[in-house]
């Protein structure tokens, strides 16, 4: 089996996806090879023969190599203005190598003037001209080798964001023409979101000969004759990412202990209207696994993907403290175990780095009408105890719900005013309706993006607080009074959560203590640690 991660994802840590389904195949004696194209495809067309075209553009030129290194260096991580500098010039290199009269490729997005990704007949229409696609001379120059020496009839492209949907079947489209004897499977998170919507088939049919919808890992075993198997929880294999360069100050890896989310009640989230069903294992089971895939990869920084971490892995890391040896960092509840200061110190111990927080809104009234679980009392107890543990909080806010208002979105500005302090990133967003919620039977909507696989709805506000007001409210209020002597932190451009942590300079001497930076100090190259 032949599995391709297609452009475009952020390039600073290799895909989860994949590596659990390689560790599937692997542990099942079934050949697999994996590819992360997305990765190699950015790395493709920054590293082409590019032509300048002004003074910004030719001095990224004349710095290329020196930039990628230093995105690779924790000493950049100490200076976020020379960081962002290095982002920004990285990102001018991307937009040289396309015609950026039709396409935007970013070093975390991709989009086409002329074709939508939530369009399917704009997908097939991909998929006839994958010619015209930027990464169609990566595909002819990097994996029709790849193609053409893997004997198993089987390719399998994992899709999981809209930012690689037209490049995913501008891939088939490549497949189909150049290697009629392949078989296509299709699946990821983007797949699984398709499909849940109510008496949906395979808009792809002639194209794609399998999809897969949800976990791919006992679908995939069937198809290529393991029937009869049962697990779903694996080991993921990164043997594929080893030789990758990725742009990070040092080897991160996902890793998931869980499959869906434990709460499952929020009334906002997509989940909950996909009804994907929740997966689990015993917390000590959870860390042994990441113990074993640290013990073959090793690993800095691992980076916990699950919607939420548990409170009882949570519990078993800040247990095993003198035991972990990597940093890492991943999406929490306000679980009342973090109320506990002693708590958070032991998380610190234990590797922490940063947690990933969705507070939504600073009005319990909101908070409980959405179902979130959630007391305003133990965040503002939680945030505290997090500052002072050294862990950097990454806050999650989300305007413009049904059940949000003016006077709501007010007191989500005066909580997080009041809470500054404690807070280290804000991560802003506008609610967007899933098409199939339950909210969304009880309100006006109309289209949001025009394509049958479109997954939201625009929606008349019951409370008269609509899109453009919310936006107006963030931009013009919420930002500006926050602005004046806020201690919040600038998002990592581009990369924004995934190379949040790194700022926080405490875990540099936990990585050094491990010997996770001391091959860039043999070197000479300077750390936080030795600035």
């Amino acid at each position: 089996m032949l599995l391709v991660f297609p452009p475009v994802t952020k390039p600073c840590e290799p895909p989860a996806g994949v590596a659990y389904l390689a560790g599937a195949l692997a542990e099942n004696s079934i050949a697999c090879q994996v590819v992360d194209a997305s990765i190699e495809g950015l790395m493709f067309l920054i590293n082409q023969d590019l032509t300048p075209t002004d003074s910004w553009s030719a001095r990224a030129l004349k710095n290329r190599e020196t930039i990628l290194a230093d995105l690779q260096n924790p000493g950049l991580y100490t200076n976020q203005d020379r960081y962002h500098q290095r982002v920004y010039d990285l990102n001018k290199l991307l937009s040289l190598a396309v015609d950026q009269s039709r396409f935007k490729v970013t070093l975390s997005d991709y989009s086409d003037q002329k074709l939508s990704g939530v369009r399917s007949r704009d997908l097939h229409k991909s998929a006839e001209t994958f010619q015209t696609n930027p990464f169609y001379p990566y595909f002819e120059e990097m994996l029709r080798p790849v193609l053409s020496q893997w004997e198993s009839a089987w390719v399998g492209i994992s899709l999981c964001y809209l930012n690689q949907a037209l490049v995913s079947f501008a891939l088939a489209g490549w497949i189909r023409q150049n290697f009629a004897h392949k078989k296509i499977v299709m699946g990821g998170g983007l797949i699984s979101s398709w499909m849940s919507r109510p008496k949906t088939g395979n808009p792809f049919s002639g194209l794609i000969d399998k999809i897969i919808p949800g976990e791919g890992e006992i679908p995939l075993l069937d198809l290529l004759g393991k029937t009869g198997t049962t697990r779903c929880h694996y080991v993921p294999d990164y043997r594929f990412a080893v030789q990758k360069t990725y742009l990070s100050p040092t080897r991160i890896l996902p890793f998931r202990g869980t499959i869906g989310c434990y709460w499952r009640k929020c009334r906002f989230c997509p989940e909950k209207a996909e009804t994907r069903p929740y997966s689990a294992r015993r917390a000590s089971r959870m860390l042994d696994d990441v113990m074993a895939m640290y013990q073959r990869f090793s690993p800095g920084t691992i980076h916990f993907i699950d919607n939420a971490m548990t409170p009882a892995f949570l519990r078993a890391l800040a247990g095993s403290e003198a035991d972990i040896p990597f940093t890492w960092y991943g999406f929490v509840r306000f679980e009342k175990d973090l109320a506990d200061p002693d708590f958070c110190h032991r998380l610190k111990r234990s590797g922490c780095g940063m947690l990933k927080l969705g507070l939504e809104s600073g009005d319990q009234c909101v908070l409980d009408n959405m179902h979130k679980g959630t007391d305003l009392g133990m965040v503002s107890r939680i945030l505290k105890n997090l500052h002072q543990a050294g862990i950097f909080t990454y806050v999650y806010l989300l305007f413009g719900t049904i059940f949000e208002d003016a006077a709501s979105a007010c007191k989500t500005l005066d909580f997080t005013r009041e809470h500054q302090a404690y807070i280290d990133y804000l991560n802003l967003a506008v609610f967007n309706l899933p098409k199939h919620s339950e909210d969304a039977r009880g309100v006006e909507t109309c289209e949001f993006y025009h394509g049958d696989l479109s997954l939201y709805l625009n929606f008349v506000h019951p409370k008269g607080w609509d899109r453009k007001q919310v936006k107006q409210f963030l931009d013009k209020t919420f930002k500006k009074q926050l602005a004046i002597g806020s201690r919040f932190r600038k998002n990592p451009a581009f990369f924004s959560s995934n190379h949040a942590m790194f700022f926080n300079h405490h875990i540099y001497d936990t990585l050094a203590t491990q010997g996770h930076i001391n091959a860039l100090e043999s070197k000479g190259v300077k750390t936080p640690k030795n600035l």
